[in-house]
């Protein structure tokens, strides 16, 4: 990776793909190169596994709280990677 990141991670992902737990899917911030952010969400979930078919739910984590933090999280940091000024959100960063 290049270009700035945001990695966002829950502490709950627990993959089928892996049996290293859910720490594997911070991955990206800790091993590629480049400008990142982690957000690790405490409680979240995730869901992988390909295309999902007919009925097939998208998420294992419906938190409607959770969902809005990330939202605002998100939009956040694109808006301070991509505007001059970042507006009222602020600038979301890394410590």
């Amino acid at each position: 990776m290049a270009a700035p990141a945001l990695v966002v991670a829950g502490d709950k992902d627990q993959s089928f793909l892996t049996t290293r737990g859910p720490d594997w899917s911070a991955d990206p911030y800790f091993l590629a190169p480049g400008p990142k952010t982690l957000l690790t969400l405490s409680g979240a979930e995730h869901s992988l596994g390909g295309i999902p078919g007919y009925e097939a739910r998208e998420t294992t984590d419906e938190d409607p709280a959770r969902l809005e933090l990330l939202q605002q999280v998100t939009t956040a940091y694109l808006r301070g990677e991509s505007l001059p000024d970042p507006g009222d959100l602020g600038r979301l960063e890394s410590k």
